[in-house]
């Protein structure tokens, strides 16, 4: 058994596989495997992926039919081997050669379930960086043996979000509650990261912001679907509210309904794509997880609803999201 198995999904990335898949080869911590996912790529993708493997026996291939990025992430957890998995999106990458060295470290030293690392956005178009998470973390908060807790830091903090990519996890844990990601869903992430919170119960940090997001670039996964990722991640949010509020152990409930009210907050703002009548009043009818308030994003959120409503609030989201842009 190796220690990680690095799945990257692969689609029409021809121009940032390279960079991606060296970023992770090149690490100076060896004792991993990673798997190429070839979507069904129309690009010379199929044909990289290939001679990575022939030239690095580290590196597994799976030529598939196209199924889309929850169905690329399944196939490659269906043949992982290692402690523990990790996803790299093949637009992305790592810009730090020793992140696998220092991970191993901290794992080393907790045997946490699940290791969160922060990441940076890199907007292409105008060479630019910035940080996702800018917070001066306390990993001994992370790392503390009182669950509830522990995880109460990393959603008040806004340490713990929707996003595979920025997560290492225990492969016995995927295996043993069967969990894969739902196919044919944008917010793919969403589901499987709220489950990681019910399943683990040993947490880790580490604290440099080594993985590169490529932020929007053209022709990727999302771009030009805005209205069905709002109605994909609001049909998330409802599934979460109805397994959060039917969970017997009451620290669970809290932190899962806490993690559901920020990424519904997250919708709010992006809630102007949609035209669809009956979707808004869905999304209408979720607002009371912003009660949930842990994290302080959304106790900000919540605090607007009550002074200005909430038809004024989802406009004001609306447009501090489409300001920032």
């Amino acid at each position: 058994m190796v220690k990680f198995s690095i799945i990257i999904p692969i689609y029409n990335v021809e121009r940032y596989l390279e960079t991606c898949v060296n970023s992770i080869l090149t690490q100076t911590y060896s004792d991993y495997e990673v798997i190429l996912v070839d979507d069904g790529s129309p690009d010379r993708c199929g044909e990289l992926c290939d001679h990575y493997a022939e030239s690095d026996s580290r590196v597994k291939v799976v030529h598939k039919v196209n199924g889309g990025l929850s169905s690329a992430r399944n196939a490659g957890l269906d043949i992982a081997m290692g402690e523990y998995v990790i996803f790299v999106d093949s637009d992305d990458y790592w810009d730090d050669t020793m992140a696998l060295e220092h991970i191993q470290k901290n794992l080393a030293e907790s045997n946490a379930d699940l290791l969160v690392f922060p990441a940076k956005r890199f907007y292409e178009d105008e060479n630019r960086f910035t940080n996702i998470l800018n917070l001066e973390v306390e990993r001994d908060k992370i790392r503390n043996e009182n669950i509830s807790q522990a995880v109460g830091y990393l959603l008040q903090n806004n340490i713990y979000r929707a996003a595979a990519w920025n997560k290492v996890v225990k492969k016995s844990i995927v295996d043993v509650h069967n969990m894969r990601f739902k196919v044919g869903y944008l917010s793919e992430d969403m589901d499987w990261c709220g489950d990681l919170l019910l399943y683990c119960s040993k947490f880790d940090f580490y604290e440099n912001p080594f993985y590169v997001y490529r932020q929007q670039r053209k022709g990727s996964i999302t771009s030009g679907k805005a209205e069905k990722l709002v109605s994909d991640k609001i049909y998330m949010c409802q599934k979460g509210y109805k397994k959060g509020i039917n969970l017997a152990d009451k620290n669970k409930s809290k932190s899962l309904l806490s993690y559901y009210a920020y990424e519904y907050a997250v919708t709010l703002g992006v809630s102007s794509a949609v035209k669809d009548k009956d979707t808004l009043r869905e999304v209408r009818n979720l607002k009371v997880l912003l009660d949930y308030d842990i994290c302080n994003k959304v106790k900000q959120v919540n605090r607007m609803k009550k002074v200005i409503g909430y038809e004024l609030t989802r406009k004001a989201l609306c447009l501090f999201v489409k300001i920032k842009r």
